[in-house]
């Protein structure tokens, strides 16, 4: 089975011609695009430059709405929004409990990737992805695993560390749990990421555009000569 962070790079490379947008587009028509791959061919879509293109796939696709209920804009309008990075910081370590899982500098947890130097690493398209559609490239060493234990229970988390005796998972709360290697019935490594996909239901489309704001900024010392 093809992964689904493969596919959705796939639907990228090939929603980059008007011909490919079409043809992402009949295959919308026909219902056969899967409910997980839909942000990134929305995202493909909505940013063609067929305005015909463009209005089939906004009849097609719901977009995801914020937290007054608000649809959200194509990430190729968001990108071109204004934000706060100094408000953008504040619903990052308060609202959108993003601190939580991320390290920036000391503060945060280290359940998901630092974010200390993203800004030099993604670009602001790229970061509205990440936020909204996680799971479509989540990055190495931060897959989660179900462990299928003999009890019939099942962990599920970032693989920590793993050695012919024992394994050691993280969840999402950030709490590692050491498990017997008898104790596993099944490792199962998934394609959806830890991190929520619906942060975007506690904020409203400004706070989501200050938040990039912010992690925008967050770049590498620059040396000086």
């Amino acid at each position: 089975r093809v992964s689904r962070q493969i596919r959705n790079v796939a639907i990228k490379g090939v929603g980059t011609t008007k011909q490919g947008q079409q043809y992402l587009l009949d295959l919308l028509s026909a219902g056969r695009i899967p409910k997980e791959l839909m942000f990134v061919t929305g995202t493909a879509l909505f940013a063609s430059s067929d305005p015909v293109i463009v209005k089939s796939a906004k009849e097609l696709i719901t977009p995801p709405t914020t937290v007054n209920a608000t649809p959200l804009p194509p990430v190729n309008e968001l990108i071109r929004l204004l934000g706060d990075p100094v408000s953008g910081k504040v619903v990052f370590d308060k609202k959108g409990t993003c601190i939580k899982c991320h390290k920036i500098g000391e503060a945060g947890k280290e359940i998901g990737p630092s974010l200390t130097e993203i800004g030099s690493k993604l670009s602001k398209e790229a970061m509205f992805v990440s936020i909204l559609d996680p799971s479509a490239g989540v990055s190495h060493n931060y897959e989660t695993y179900g462990i299928v234990l003999g009890s019939g229970n099942v962990l599920s988390g970032i693989l920590v560390s793993r050695s012919d005796e024992e394994i050691v998972i993280r969840n999402a709360e950030g709490i590692d749990r050491v498990v017997s290697v008898a104790e596993i019935d099944e490792i199962i490594k998934t394609d959806v990421s830890l991190m929520p996909a619906d942060l975007h239901k506690v904020m409203t489309v400004q706070e989501l555009v200050n938040v990039v704001a912010y992690l925008t900024q967050l770049k590498k010392p620059t040396t000086e000569n």
